[in-house]
């Protein structure tokens, strides 16, 4: 079974980029389109890996971060943080409970990477 990939967005345009990469690699892709939904999809689904947008509605993706880490059931999913460059910088605390960052506009290549190096440190009878 390939490697499911939650990815939490509400920016339409960026979501169905980052679903139709990952598709095309092989990814089983969810989209969420707010914190919230984000959340219910991250303990319904167990993805193995969450790409979660930072400026998002109803439950902001720094705090949806910080529950899913509180969280047994989800504690250990690898999260990316995605946020707007200029902002990256000045957000530290709400990226701290995050695996990684990446600022968007994003590189694919460097997208894919990130997404690569998190799903190859799941434990060897997780991996497909």
């Amino acid at each position: 079974m390939p490697p499911r990939i939650l990815v939490v967005d509400d920016e339409p345009s960026v979501a169905d980029l980052i679903e139709a990469v990952l598709s095309g690699e092989g990814y089983t892709v969810a989209i969420a389109r707010d914190g919230a939904q984000g959340l219910m999809l991250a303990r319904d689904w167990s993805p193995d890996l969450i790409l979660m947008d930072i400026m998002l509605p109803a439950v902001d993706g720094s705090t949806a971060i910080r529950r899913l880490k509180a969280d047994p059931e989800t504690a250990e999913i690898p999260i990316v943080a995605m946020s707007a460059g200029r902002t990256i910088r000045s957000q530290s605390e709400a990226l701290a409970h995050a695996d990684a960052a990446l600022a968007k506009p994003f590189d694919i290549d460097a997208l894919l990477a990130q997404v690569a190096f998190h799903l190859s440190r799941r434990p060897p009878e997780e991996q497909v």
